[in-house]
């Protein structure tokens, strides 16, 4: 979908039933001082969870030059405590009007949306910056006051912003530490010339380092006030407490005008090539776009779909399966207030640089050239009108459409024109645009070479040929058996070769999900072998005896579908999610690919060139190498230790007779657990997967099960690992063994990973918050069949790595020595409540449940049980399994870091 925002009537041309009623209820309000108020409700009042978004008309593009990185360091600043203070003006005085009291004497946003067992975020781009909430439908107007209230009044301590500054800061090295990052900015920076489109949202860290509370509340008092304000709600909310809330804190602000555009951008077309300390070479090329609303815009996102979205796209098929000259390729388009751009990224080697940049304007020359197919042009369609069915599908989705429609166009309406647009849109019409926009000569292209193999000489070679590629090419140029309802509503069935069939019926929203898995992945991996479950994963929808990789593709995109392999520690299958009027032919598609694979040789070429240039680009991701190094420390010789993508030794090893043994010995169809969720007929499939079965000659074969994987065994003693990379940050990876599948601590374990690591847990607040050592750190745990570990990921500036190691182990000691306060208790639980809620919402990850539980042997009631089971866990528990898990005798730590400088 492309980044003009979903409306939510139902614009003509589309056949989405109901979609108009749906949005019947909608209330649309401008408050006294001109801001608006949008509530989506549901019935009835109180039930599942809301969306609740504050949209803020101004971002990066509204800063004075005095002011670069504003926005996004006061978007920081709003999560930062602010006091409530006392008096008929405070901030208490207008929660208390909004019907919410507080006692305490400052407001901590993120912990008070946590309490309510919501989750709250935001982000900040050129054209706004939004806070978004979800939470429990009933607690919708407190949650509401609560942003409100924070992100209008922030206090903007200046002790607080001097760590804060630091905390961004961190963050910026972080972006210009990955060299896609820095790609698109030059690219970028060329696109938009002169205009504030073409500086990056974060800021640059001299900017940010020199700002005060005093600018940034300057900026705050310009930027979030009047009509630049939109207060979303979508869920069965209480419509009149919502507008209670807005009137007594949105609407209390001064007035203001929207902001009014300024300026147009003034692209710079040309190419920059820069060598770096990267072992790939970096590609992307952009050009301007048509903005928000524009009469092309439709065209050119179907453009960009066709040229590179979806594995049948023209810039997968053409350049990287056929001409083989990238390793990853993709297109897309962002549209912003003023202008947007088409943006093609790319990964590919140093020799081959230049040829890759020829071949992707040879496709952008193709589609000015002669118009796209029908079948390409109704796939792109079918992509892009997908979006208004899929966003239904959950309340954040619904209020990101109302929020971003109302940010950039002001009136609702608009957005039938894109798509009474778009579905009028004719293969001639997209060739038209694509010859206006995408010329070549207006391309800004931007280059990472690696500085080990490119010496400055060639780097120059390499920009040559890039110039010349760009100039305009010679020669004309034109513009069966019944399943059976268990109590817990779970449909099952388990078919004579032992394949087990689950289904969830969910009818309110017309999108259907499935989860086709086996027992098995990374840990039946021989070493010989390392990476053969994830290539055989990724090959199943490559090839079949009915159809091949390509032909499947485009099956599968023009339904706008999802249909892919995957492959992890534990399991392997495909899972797949499609409109609810396409799922028996998406479910045939799926049984195809897993009964009778081809694991063709031209296809295992593909995917092994791709996983090879893969791993050895994982040495550019820092992260990456210190998680990489400490599963090596964790689990020694067993499979966990290795890269699921598999080595370089294992990956060439592999043929597709090797594939095809793997297969039929470890994955037969009968050892299969099919899981469905939505709007699916549970009997006609069913009766097609009967079919399928039969004509296979599968239908009553039973097959034995594979043997058991090799055991885990424990680390003896502390086991520590640097690895020594040139980069800004440095990176910490410290674990430690864990629990299994199917411990009943698991539950314990996540509020346990949510007490430490969680955005308001007491790594992130003494690392970040307190002491301002870090941007990122976390604590996650994976539990696997044999085993598994949890694990605490930081990344720091190389000075400060000392402090920041010695802050997290006197946090893990602290949890070691003391059991977690009730309050932190509480505050888990309703966090990780919520966000399972959240996640119910969505089919597919209603159909992982029930594929996952079955296939490891555990209790469905578990899974869907999971709320209960969080609100059992005790302080103590937790504290029993923190004294059990950190032991200093069984850690391990990995650290990527920089040399010492003598």
């Amino acid at each position: 979908m492309p980044d003009l925002p979903v409306s939510p009537p139902s614009p003509r041309g589309l056949d989405l039933p109901g979609a108009a009623s749906e949005f019947a209820s909608l209330v649309d309000e401008r408050l006294a001082n001109g801001a608006r108020l949008l509530i989506l409700p549901a019935r009835p009042v109180g039930a599942g969870p809301a969306a609740i978004q504050l949209w803020v008309g101004s971002g990066t593009a509204a800063e004075r030059p005095d002011e670069h990185g504003c926005a996004h360091l006061l978007e920081h600043m709003l999560f930062k405590p602010c006091a409530l203070g006392h008096g008929p003006k405070s901030i208490r005085a207008r929660l208390a009007k909004a019907g919410v009291r507080r006692t305490e004497p400052a407001l901590d946003l993120a912990g008070a949306i946590e309490a309510l067992g919501g989750d709250i975020n935001a982000f900040t781009s050129h054209d706004e910056t939004v806070v978004h909430v979800t939470a429990p439908a009933a607690r919708a107007a407190e949650a509401a006051a609560l942003i409100a209230a924070a992100t209008l009044h922030p206090t903007l301590d200046p002790t607080t912003l001097a760590q804060e500054r630091e905390v961004v800061i961190e963050e910026i090295k972080q972006y210009d530490d990955d060299p896609g990052q820095r790609v698109t900015q030059a690219a970028l920076g060329r696109v938009y010339g002169g205009h504030a489109y073409a500086r990056p949202v974060l800021g640059l860290e001299a900017e940010v380092a020199g700002h005060t509370a005093a600018r940034l509340r300057a900026y705050h008092r310009r930027a979030y006030a009047g009509e630049r304000l939109t207060l979303v709600a979508v869920g069965a909310v209480d419509v009149a407490a919502l507008r209670k809330v807005a009137r007594a804190t949105v609407g209390a602000l001064p007035a203001a005008p929207a902001r009014r555009p300024t300026g147009e951008p003034a692209p710079r077309p040309g190419v920059t090539v820069k060598r770096a300390e990267v072992q790939e070479a970096y590609v992307l090329l952009a050009w301007p776009a048509p903005a928000a609303g524009a009469a092309d815009a439709a065209a050119i996102d179907a453009a960009a779909v066709v040229l590179g979205n979806g594995e049948s796209s023209r810039l997968v098929a053409e350049t990287r399966r056929k001409e083989q000259v990238v390793s990853d390729i993709q297109a897309h388009c962002d549209t912003l207030r003023l202008g947007g751009s088409v943006l093609v990224s790319a990964r590919t080697t140093a020799a081959q640089a230049a040829a890759a940049v020829t071949a992707v304007l040879a496709q952008v020359r193709r589609l000015a050239a002669a118009p796209v197919s029908p079948e390409e042009l109704a796939r792109a369609k079918a992509i892009l009108e997908s979006d208004l069915v899929y966003r239904r599908e959950t309340v954040q989705g619904q209020a990101h459409a109302l929020g971003a429609c109302a940010t950039i166009f002001g009136d609702l309406a608009r957005e039938r024109e894109y798509y009474a647009a778009l579905a009028a849109l004719t293969p001639e019409a997209v060739r038209s645009a694509c010859a206006r926009w995408l010329d070549p000569a207006r391309a800004c292209v931007s280059l990472e070479l690696p500085r080990a193999e490119v010496d400055v000489a060639k780097a120059r070679s390499v920009k040559s040929a890039v110039d010349a590629a760009l100039k305009p090419a010679e020669g004309p140029r034109r513009d069966g058996p019944a399943p059976k309802r268990a109590p817990d509503g779970i449909d099952t069935l388990t078919l004579p070769n032992g394949l087990r069939l689950l289904a969830r019926v969910e009818r309110a929203v017309p999108v259907a999900a499935g989860w086709l898995i086996w027992p098995g992945g990374q840990r039946r991996e021989p070493a010989a072998l390392a990476g053969s479950n994830s290539v055989a994963a990724a090959l199943l929808t490559r090839g079949n005896a009915r159809m091949d990789g390509e032909a499947l593709s485009r099956a599968i995109d023009g339904m706008a579908a999802g249909l892919d392999g995957f492959a992890g520690r534990n399991s392997l299958g495909l899972h797949f999610e499609c409109l609810a009027r396409h799922f028996p032919a998406v479910l045939g598609h799926a049984l195809d690919c897993t009964i009778t694979p081809t694991f063709a040789a031209d296809e295992l070429e593909e995917e092994r060139r791709v996983a090879l240039q893969d791993l050895a680009a994982e040495v550019d991701d820092p992260g990456q190498v210190a998680s990489r190094g400490l599963h090596k420390l964790l689990y020694g010789e067993h499979p966990f230790s290795r890269p699921v993508r598999g080595t370089p030794e294992g990956l060439r090893a592999l043929t597709p007779a090797k594939l095809k043994a793997l297969w039929r010995r470890d994955y037969p169809i009968g050892q299969a657990v099919l899981a469905l969720a939505g709007d699916v007929d549970v009997a006609a499939a069913a009766a097609q997967v009967e079919a399928a079965l039969r004509e296979a000659g599968l239908w009553d074969r039973m097959s034995e099960r594979p043997g058991k994987a090799k055991p885990v065994q424990a680390p003896r003693g502390p086991r520590e690992r640097e690895i020594f990379q040139d980069r800004e940050q440095a990176h910490i990876a410290l674990g430690w063994p864990g629990i299994a599948v199917g411990d009943e601590r698991e539950p314990t374990l996540d509020v346990l990973s949510a007490v430490l690591g969680g955005q308001t847990g007491r790594l992130f607040t003494a690392l970040r918050e307190v002491q301002g050592l870090v941007y990122e750190v976390s604590m996650s745990s994976v539990e696997g069949v044999d085993a598994g570990h949890v694990a605490i990921h930081a990344s720091t500036s190389q000075d400060k790595l000392p402090k920041a190691l010695a802050a997290i182990a006197a946090e893990v000691e602290r949890a070691v020595r003391e059991p977690p306060s009730p309050a932190e208790v509480a505050r888990a639980q309703a966090w990780l409540v919520g966000q399972f809620e959240l996640g119910q919402q969505r089919r597919s990850r209603m159909a992982s449940l029930l594929a996952l539980s079955e296939v490891y042997g555990l209790p469905r009631a578990r899974a869907f049980a999971y709320p209960q089971r969080v609100r059992a866990v005790t302080p103590e528990g937790v504290w029993a399994l923190a004294r059990t898990l950190f032991r200093p005798q069984v850690a391990a730590r990995c650290v990527v870091r920089a040399k010492r400088r003598k």
